[in-house]
């Protein structure tokens, strides 16, 4: 009969004498992590090939199947850090919370009012202002190259041109935004 410690994980057999003796942990909680991790990443990567080929055989579109694909292992993962938690959790004496709850709202998950890493506005900023030029470019070269007495609907033509500016002047608002921001006030309780 093995009693399991709650601390260490190690398991000891009891012995003559009253006194326990220590045995040898089981294979898998002795492995290095980074081995595991390499082992899960090469299953899931063998078992999401094996769902998209089995889609595209079965004539499904490859982006149903690359959405299945991320749903399922969106759930598997949620499923497995939560039952870790709660097993953690329970060690504890405390009660885990609800699955579907830990699932779709972990408890890492960024608040409304949490202010981002500046390193992280930067980025975001950038790659904003950069898809800003883009519709920018692009609204702007096909109205510059649009040929209007020839289209049958110049006017929604321009609108379509006017449009993809307009969303490129706003990407490049947010992005002059998120980069130019210096800290934000704080916020009144009232």
């Amino acid at each position: 009969m093995a009693f399991e410690a709650v601390r260490g994980g190690s398991l000891f057999l009891p012995v003559q004498g009253g006194r326990l003796r220590h045995r040898s942990t089981p294979a898998s909680s002795s492995m290095n992590k980074s081995v595991v991790l390499a082992i899960y990443l090469t299953l899931s990567a063998a078992i999401a090939g094996g769902i998209i080929y089995g889609a595209i055989r079965a004539g499904y579109p490859l982006w149903l199947a690359l959405a299945t694909v991320y749903l399922l292992f969106v759930f598997l993962n949620g499923s497995l850090a939560y039952m870790a938690r709660a097993r953690r959790l329970r060690l504890e004496g405390q009660e885990p919370p609800p699955y579907l709850m830990y699932l779709f709202f972990p408890p890492g998950a960024p608040k409304l009012r949490d202010e981002a890493p500046k390193s992280l506005r930067i980025i975001v900023g950038i790659v904003s202002a950069l898809g800003g030029m883009f519709f920018v470019g692009c609204g702007l070269a096909l109205f510059s190259e649009a040929e209007f007495s020839r289209i049958t609907h110049p006017t929604l033509a321009a609108f379509i041109c006017a449009v993809l500016a307009g969303i490129g002047v706003a990407l490049l608002y947010v992005g002059w935004r998120l980069i130019a921001l210096k800290k934000r006030p704080p916020h009144d309780a009232a």
